[in-house]
């Protein structure tokens, strides 16, 4: 799969909750592994998860690949959305 082919796929939780879209990867390039994805943050599940908006007005997080069940037109997790609030790191 190519990096173009994950950036702007919809971020859906174990609930079939949609959490936001992939706007981004981070990569290690030790193991050239995908280690975490930026998620643009659905303004819903922002406030379920406890987010709030920066200065910009969007709302960004870091989450884990390791939360990742499957991919295919959207990117599953195999997190409810209690689960990804432990374990997202939210951006300025």
């Amino acid at each position: 799969m190519k990096y173009g082919d994950i950036e702007g796929k919809e971020v859906i939780g174990k609930e079939a909750r949609k959490l936001g879209k992939v706007w981004e990867i981070e990569l290690d390039t030790k193991d050239w592994k995908v280690t975490d994805f930026y998620l643009d943050v659905d303004q819903d599940a922002a406030v379920d998860l406890g987010l709030s908006k920066s200065r910009l007005g969007s709302v960004k997080a870091l989450l884990p690949t390791s939360m990742i069940l499957a991919i295919s037109d959207r990117i599953i997790l195999n997190e409810t959305i209690d689960e990804v609030k432990k374990k997202l790191k939210p951006l300025p």
